[in-house]
């Protein structure tokens, strides 16, 4: 469970997080089909690929677009509490 400012934002079994996001390692060729998607948020990473985490999106459509991989807690928290997403 995630709360911000007394609300909560994300109240899920852990199970239920790694079916539900999704992480996707993308190259610069495959930014902007991936960005509409609509991604929850991204990072920019060296040698023009940038990380994005998905909400619901099915992986085998995102793994068309790069490597794929359920994420860490600790990006799902910082994702969520950034504020891009709730």
């Amino acid at each position: 469970m995630f709360i911000r400012d007394g609300r909560i934002v994300l109240d899920a079994e852990m199970d239920d997080v790694g079916q539900r996001y999704t992480e996707l390692l993308v190259n610069a060729d495959q930014l902007e089909t991936a960005r509409a998607l609509k991604p929850i948020d991204e990072r920019s990473l060296a040698f023009g690929k940038t990380v994005m985490l998905f909400d619901g999106v099915p992986r085998d459509q995102l793994s068309t677009l790069g490597e794929t991989r359920i994420p860490g807690l600790a990006d799902l928290f910082v994702a969520i509490m950034k504020g891009t997403y709730a």
